[in-house]
């Protein structure tokens, strides 16, 4: 009997659990975004994952103007971030703002992560294949490179910091992480679940 691999998508609003008691409108728009959200199957396939950060200009009556900016190495989950924040956008409230301050730029971070289930069509030679070994650091500065606003980043970068042992830049980080987290209007995650059904040449 055949098995498929079932696809799965789960969004998460991180740090934001107390809002549903709270504050009904930012609780509104992360149902929006829930809505319209999407981990496209071109995405999937071409396995891309990391974090999307749009930058928010809000004018004093606590709307959106303008396009906003947006910072990732990844052009399809930008794509898709960008068509779903017009469409949220159209909806807008200011009571998303949760009490923050008008006439202000905020964050709205959103992050994709891939889980792969089990190909169909396994490739024999992968077992001989060895993995490719990645320097976290220089990992992480490329991707603080490409997106120099995420929270997340400099928190992952101040964690490796202290395990190395460098005190001070990991403070740095620290410091830079719980900056943009203050400014952050929403902190979105997408799970992606399933194999990307992209069968891999011998």
């Amino acid at each position: 009997m055949r098995k498929i691999t079932s696809l799965f998508l789960l969004l998460f609003f991180a740090g934001f659990g107390v809002f549903a008691q709270n504050s009904p409108g930012p609780s509104e728009m992360n149902k929006l975004f829930s809505k319209n959200l999407k981990y496209s199957t071109e995405a999937r396939q071409n396995d891309q994952t990391g974090i999307v950060t749009l930058s928010v200009a809000i004018d004093d009556a606590g709307y959106p103007v303008g396009d906003p900016k947006v910072y990732s190495g990844e052009t399809l989950l930008a794509e898709e971030v960008l068509r779903t924040y017009e469409k949220v956008k159209e909806s807008w409230d200011p009571s998303y703002l949760d009490g923050k301050k008008t006439g202000e730029d905020y964050l709205m971070t959103f992050e994709f992560i891939l889980q792969k289930g089990t190909e169909f069509i396994s490739n024999p030679m992968t077992k001989y294949k060895k993995e490719e070994v990645v320097d976290p650091l220089k990992a992480l500065n490329k991707a603080i490179e490409e997106n120099p606003y995420s929270s997340k980043l400099y928190k992952k970068r101040s964690e490796y910091y202290s395990m190395i042992g460098e005190n001070w830049l990991s403070k740095l980080d620290a410091n830079q992480s719980e900056f943009l987290k203050k400014n952050e209007i929403t902190n979105v995650v997408i799970v992606g679940y399933g194999s990307s059904g992209k069968p891999t040449s011998l």
